[in-house]
């Protein structure tokens, strides 16, 4: 009888303790939750450690990628002018995982003091690091041509 209680013990414990792994969007919402709180602890909580923040543009009809120092934008966006404000918006995103990597591809609209700046396209490249998403490249393009 003991064996039976204790091996229904060990099953009803496994399953308190499984933690399911979040969705890696969620990843990119506190992101931005953390970046237009200028929550500089908040945005690096989601980052990989080894992550990279990455630019994509045309210029003078050649691609050009251009690399940003992350702890540089973090404390930028951490210590920007309460004005103007700085809003992201986005819009739907395409979700792709397998096991421990996943990606997003998000359009954005970015606003500065309520006028459109600039457009385009957020790519995440995330890992799975125990429960939850760590961001380890974002990439995005910018253009002022919106439509």
């Amino acid at each position: 009888m003991k064996k039976i209680i204790l091996i229904g013990l060990m099953l009803c414990s496994t399953g308190l303790f499984a933690q399911e792994r979040s969705h890696p969007m969620e990843a990119v919402e506190r992101f931005f939750t953390a970046f237009h709180a200028k929550d500089s602890l908040g945005m690096q909580e989601v980052m990989h450690p080894k992550a990279r923040l990455l630019r994509a543009v045309m210029r003078n009809k050649q691609l050009v990628v251009v690399e940003n120092n992350i702890e540089k934008f973090i404390r930028a966006v951490a210590t920007r002018n309460a004005s103007p404000t700085w809003e992201e918006q986005l819009g739907k995103p395409i979700v792709h995982q397998d096991q421990n990597l996943a990606t997003v591809w998000v359009p954005f609209r970015f606003y500065l003091g309520g006028k459109l700046s600039h457009c385009g396209v957020n790519a995440f490249s995330l890992v799975a690091e125990g429960t939850s998403w760590k961001i380890l490249s974002l990439m995005d393009t910018g253009t002022k041509d919106c439509e």
